[in-house]
């Protein structure tokens, strides 16, 4: 039972943390709770070591202040906005990598992938409710 638990709340923390990029762009929640919740996310992903959260915390602190930043520039428009914020996700992701090991990392690409496919079929089933019938 236990693990069946889990498995329920492993998706749920999954789309959290790669959504938070999302939420800050769309400036609904704290930079401070992102970070936080990113940092638990991750942990919960992959099972961080105490120094190992040491290292990722100000990873995942710079990547959130940088995508504020992106948010409140004012001279990007809303593409190169998105481009901006691909590219800080591309290296957050290989600074995260960098602290994790390899199995580990293996761990998290998972996770990563399973969101992604969970984040286009609802993307799909969205469009599917709006679509005239």
């Amino acid at each position: 039972m236990k693990a069946k638990s889990l498995l329920q709340v492993i998706p749920a923390l999954m789309i959290s943390a790669a959504m938070a990029t999302t939420t800050i762009a769309a400036g609904k929640v704290d930079p401070e709770a992102i970070s936080k919740g990113m940092l638990t996310a991750l942990n919960n992903q992959v099972g961080l070591t105490a120094d190992q959260q040491d290292k990722v915390k100000p990873i995942i602190d710079k990547h959130v202040a940088d995508v504020e930043a992106v948010k409140n520039d004012t001279t990007l428009d809303k593409a190169a906005k998105k481009a901006k914020i691909v590219q800080l996700r591309e290296q957050y992701v290989t600074d995260i990598n960098g602290v994790l090991t390899p199995d580990q990392q293996k761990k998290w690409e998972a996770s990563r992938e399973a969101n992604k496919a969970k984040i286009k079929a609802r993307v799909k089933q969205k469009a599917a409710e709006k679509a005239p019938q």
